[in-house]
């Protein structure tokens, strides 16, 4: 007992000594705008119409989208936020399912000032979001960018894993989230990001590493629950009709008969608007990180389709 109360304080020690430590770095990038007794954070920049929004995969910050949304805001208003209990915005409601998350974004946008048309962007669970936001609101969507988006068949995929729901209740998910990040789990788990990736400077990828190992990153991977809750409610939105939008798929495979199986989906995905198309990206799952051109490119052109003339 003296011996694991011992390794207990030792962890709670490492916990808050590292998240003092971040705290000198971790500067609030954007503004936080109030959605009702809590705060989202939001970061613009450019200028133009319409204003692109990103939205981050399922519990990455909005700053991933730096190297993007500084390519971008060069010829449109780009704007990320972070989602509730992600990177600078105030914890949220729990559960917190790919629909709420679009009714937050929604607020967060008018309280913000910032007004339709929207070219909307997103990245694995973020593209579920989107989806979401667009049917809630479709006068306010102009155009869309799917990046590797997850998908609700995803489980058809041969070598794809299959993410049964946790047997244990909400609370008590909730709960231990609180606990081991107080003990300092995802600090201990997060390994050193190595170089920066081209279009990082060294010190946004020291952001990011800090971002990704905060211990409110557990309790946001709670609230959100099992992709499957959010998956079953997005596929009964239906097709994107005429939607324009473009679809990227990573190309890296992780064996011939996933890659093969997952680029087929996003293709039949991207089938899902007739003004749909997809584009392979040779990387892995993290497109916006690894390969941030290919993300302003999509943007660029689904930009100069909708944009007024």
């Amino acid at each position: 007992m003296l011996l694991l109360l011992a390794l207990v304080c030792a962890a709670l020690v490492y916990e808050r000594v590292g998240a003092w430590r971040d705290a000198r770095v971790l500067k609030q990038v954007g503004t936080s705008i109030d959605v009702g007794g809590r705060t989202l954070n939001i970061s613009c920049a450019g200028t133009g119409t319409p204003t692109v929004v990103f939205e981050s995969g399922r519990d990455a910050p909005g700053y991933i989208w730096t190297p993007v949304q500084r390519g971008v805001s060069g010829f449109a208003r780009a704007c990320w936020y972070d989602r509730a209990t992600v990177g600078w915005s105030d914890p949220g409601p729990d559960p917190a399912w790919g629909d709420s998350a679009a009714r937050d974004l929604r607020q967060l946008l008018h309280n913000a000032g910032i007004t339709p048309p929207l070219v909307l962007v997103g990245h694995s669970f973020g593209g579920y979001i989107i989806r979401f936001y667009n049917h809630f609101y479709p006068g306010d969507v102009a155009g869309m960018v799917f990046v590797d988006t997850a998908l609700e068949d995803a489980g058809t995929v041969p070598g794809m894993p299959h993410k049964n729901p946790p047997p244990l209740p909400r609370s008590v998910i909730s709960g231990l989230s609180i606990l081991l990040g107080n003990l300092g789990m995802m600090r201990w788990m997060a390994s050193r990001p190595g170089p920066p990736l081209p279009g990082w400077s060294a010190e946004e990828w020291d952001v990011l590493y800090r971002l990704g190992r905060q211990r409110k990153v557990l309790l946001a991977d709670a609230h959100q629950g099992p992709e499957q809750a959010t998956a079953d409610r997005v596929r009964r939105i239906g097709d994107l009709g005429n939607m324009p939008m473009i679809v990227l798929t990573h190309g890296r495979p992780v064996n011939a008969e996933f890659k093969g199986g997952w680029v087929d989906l996003q293709r039949r995905f991207a089938a899902t608007s007739t003004r749909g198309r997809q584009v392979l990206v040779p990387t892995g799952h993290g497109i916006p990180q690894e390969a941030p051109g290919a993300v302003i490119a999509a943007v660029r052109e689904i930009i100069g389709v909708v944009r007024p003339r």
